[in-house]
């Protein structure tokens, strides 16, 4: 089955990977897990493989799903990071049909900027085009 968006994952995956030389790998996957686009740092030797970073996905928006319950005493999600100590992971919903998953270097400081200021901006400017 041809996906209508798969221009724009792969123009919005390689623009936010130009936001910050920090940035490690970008995924955008469906609500139901399925990896749709995948983007590198140039040099990257990335840490799991495609299977691993496959069903990491489906685990990251089964918990976000798991989330959704809270929503009207929480608000929405933004993203959700967890910190390891080779890298930090995040997953930030685009809407209800689509996720990005990235992976950012430990060792950055400014997580929590990049995603507000800068991402998520990025994505929201690209919402609209989603079919």
């Amino acid at each position: 089955m041809s996906n209508p968006n798969k221009d724009l994952f792969e123009n919005l995956s390689k623009e936010i990977l130009k936001i910050s030389s920090s940035l490690r790998w970008i995924a955008i996957a469906d609500s139901e897990g399925n990896l749709l686009n995948i983007s590198k740092r140039e040099g990257l030797d990335p840490l799991m493989t495609h299977e691993e970073n496959q069903e990491y996905a489906l685990n990251a928006i089964a918990r976000h799903k798991s989330r959704l319950k809270f929503q009207d005493k929480l608000g929405k999600l933004v993203y959700s990071s967890g910190k390891y100590e080779k890298l930090t992971r995040i997953v930030t919903p685009i809407n209800n049909k689509y996720y990005i998953l990235l992976t950012i270097d430990v060792e950055e400081p400014q997580i929590d900027s990049i995603m507000t200021e800068q991402i998520i901006p990025k994505i929201k400017n690209n919402i609209r085009f989603l079919e």
